[in-house]
């Protein structure tokens, strides 16, 4: 046989020397007779007819030669008769051609052409009943572009067609991922009930279908979809998924131990914590909302983020003004921070809260503390006003004499009567409130830049922005502050800086002492020393402001002053000159024994017979 084919290819070669093209074709047709995959005869014969203008009787004979150089020949070559003579003729195309040249063009690394022949190949064995070839090219198709939604629907029906059931989930469970990431909640939720549907078995498939129904605000049932793999699951997004649709399910409890489990062995879902404290609150559970605040407080003041929880809490109990606990609770953890300002601003909430369910006792401890932390702020007067007629008049002679008094040390408005009884000030308006709470924020923060007290200053620089935003475009004292403390509102332009003058010398006469530079806001310039000492004072101040009784508040003013100037021994006392006294406190340093009471009194009455001491200078003790 051999033979007989080296004989046909001899007289093809003989027939084209003498230029007789169609007895040449007959000798190679005779080779492919005998030798039916001979490429050498049917690549001639794809040449010959393409000479004699007959492209479509060429086409089949490249077709041919296409599939004998395809596995595993000789792609590129291939590839070139495909492209040259294939390309354009659909009519001798077969579905499986063309997807083996879309094969090529994958391997070749070439996906959008792979993707567009595949398409083609599936559209021509679904013409042709033959779905399982289909479903090949779908599956390459899905894989080349697995982001696009549309051919993993593709893929997924004509899987679910075939009863492939698992690979129909699967793809329908990408196009429902693909969706949400989009927007579609609709389409989301629609292609993923198909998986679940085709595959309730699948855990991955449950937890995306659930996750779409929370999207949707279904948590009932996306509860109900995570329950059966509850027992076993320990994955996080899992049990935070499942936690999450307990919750708003109303389902609080179980949430609690589900959430419990993610932290315990996850150390994830902490911010989770926050979110079911929230709905303990909504649901009137201010306690339990409570205790998980302390839990969460544990943990977070232990990782040292401690910031962090008090801006959280707080902003759970400005969602929740009504819950007394909360805000009870917030307060304490500024208060425990030792922040000011935020600890003052829930302060006025819980007042308010008090004040509202008739608790006029917890409102009047409320307003004292405020006028502890900031006696100069205009709402105070207000809430006293609030609770005329409520409380004893005694309460309101104190406090208002507290209010009135750091109103006559910044503003210097107030009045006296002949009998030295100090008068209300008079009425002001809203707009002169506003202009007098400017005033005493701004000497506020004029004293504690004077005194160095740069935190302080820039808590009530802040308040003055929150409260009076861009008033500095009106005020050039105000303007002139923000510039010392070198600190601008968010979105305020900030001025150019001039150089400043050069201070002029003065002389000095000699053996005169020189004068003191005056202590400014600007200019000032202190010791080490006396740095130390104002700031001590500020932290000694907020001390004892933060103590329940007088005598605690006395207790702790002796020792903290005691301790930080390392004396022996300090005693303090209140009571009525003459008379032994009301309360007395004693520090006393290490190794040194408490005095007798009946010693304390005899010292007392010894120091009122002493005359003060005409030389004593007290600016001396400070220079």
């Amino acid at each position: 046989m051999a033979g007989d084919v080296s004989k046909h290819l001899e007289r093809a070669k003989r027939f084209l020397e003498k230029n007789r093209v169609e007895d040449a074709i007959e000798a190679y047709l005779a080779v492919l007779d005998e030798a039916p995959q001979h490429q050498e005869a049917t690549q001639a014969l794809g040449d010959l007819y393409a000479r004699m203008d007959q492209p479509e009787r060429a086409a089949v004979y490249y077709g041919m030669l296409f599939d004998l150089l395809v596995d595993p020949k000789d792609e590129t070559k291939a590839l070139a008769i495909y492209n040259r003579f294939l390309r354009s003729n659909s009519t001798v195309q077969l579905p499986e051609r063309i997807a083996r040249f879309a094969f090529l063009q994958q391997k070749q690394n070439h996906p959008d052409e792979a993707i567009e022949q595949y398409t083609k190949a599936a559209e021509l064995f679904t013409a042709a009943a033959r779905e399982e070839d289909a479903l090949f090219c779908w599956e390459r198709i899905a894989q080349l572009d697995p982001e696009n939604k549309n051919r993993q629907l593709k893929l997924g029906e004509a899987a679910e067609r075939l009863g492939k059931n698992a690979l129909a989930a699967r793809a329908f469970l990408r196009a429902g991922q693909l969706a949400s990431a989009s927007g579609a909640a609709a389409d989301a939720m629609n292609v993923l009930g198909r998986a679940h549907r085709l595959a309730p078995q699948e855990r991955s498939v449950a937890l995306l279908y659930a996750q779409a129904n929370l999207q949707s605000g279904n948590a009932v049932r996306a509860a109900a979809l995570l329950e059966p793999f509850a027992g076993t699951e320990s994955d996080a997004t899992f049990l935070d998924t499942y936690g999450d649709a307990l919750m708003r399910s109303g389902n609080l409890e179980r949430a609690r131990e589900v959430l419990d489990r993610l932290i315990r062995e996850k150390k994830e879902g902490m911010s989770r914590l926050f979110d079911l404290a929230d709905h303990y609150a909504a649901a009137g559970q201010d306690q339990k909302a409570v205790e998980i605040l302390v839990m969460v407080k544990r943990r977070m003041f232990a990782d040292k983020r401690q910031n962090e929880f008090a801006a959280l809490t707080d902003a759970l109990a400005t969602k929740h003004l009504h819950s007394q606990a909360v805000l009870e609770f917030s307060a304490s953890i500024y208060n425990e921070l030792n922040h000011e300002s935020q600890y003052f601003e829930t302060l006025i909430k819980l007042f308010d809260v008090y004040l509202h369910s008739g608790n006029v006792a917890k409102a009047a401890d409320s307003l004292e503390r405020l006028v502890d932390i900031d006696a100069y702020d205009y709402r105070n007067q207000e809430r006293l006003e609030q609770l005329r007629g409520r409380v004893d008049d005694a309460y309101l002679k104190r406090v208002g004499s507290r209010l009135a008094k750091s109103g006559t040390e910044t503003a210097a408005h107030t009045t006296h009567h002949a009998q030295g009884q100090t008068a209300p000030p008079p009425a002001l308006s809203e707009e002169g409130r506003h202009k007098q709470a400017l005033e005493d924020l701004i000497v506020q923060t004029e004293i504690f830049l004077q005194y160095s007290l740069q935190s302080k200053a820039l808590e009530r620089l802040q308040r003055i922005a929150a409260m009076f935003p861009g008033e500095e475009e009106h005020s050039a004292r105000l303007a002139g502050l923000y510039q010392l403390a070198n600190w601008w509102p968010p979105g305020a332009a900030k001025p150019k800086k001039e150089p400043a003058p050069e201070p002029a010398a003065v002389a000095q006469a000699p053996g005169v002492e020189p004068v003191p530079t005056p202590i400014t806001g600007k200019t000032g310039v202190y010791s080490a020393d006396t740095l130390r000492d104002l700031s001590k004072i500020s932290e000694i101040n907020q001390k004892i402001f933060r103590q329940q009784t007088p005598r605690a508040m006395l207790n702790t003013a002796v020792n903290e002053v005691g301790t930080y100037l390392r004396g022996t021994r300090a005693l303090a006392v209140v009571g009525t000159p003459g008379r032994p006294p009301e309360i007395a406190a004693e520090f006393c340093a290490h190794g040194v024994k408490p005095a007798p009471g009946a010693q304390v009194v005899l010292l007392l009455a010894q120091l009122e017979k002493a005359e003060p001491d005409a030389k004593w200078d007290w600016r001396r003790r400070w220079a």
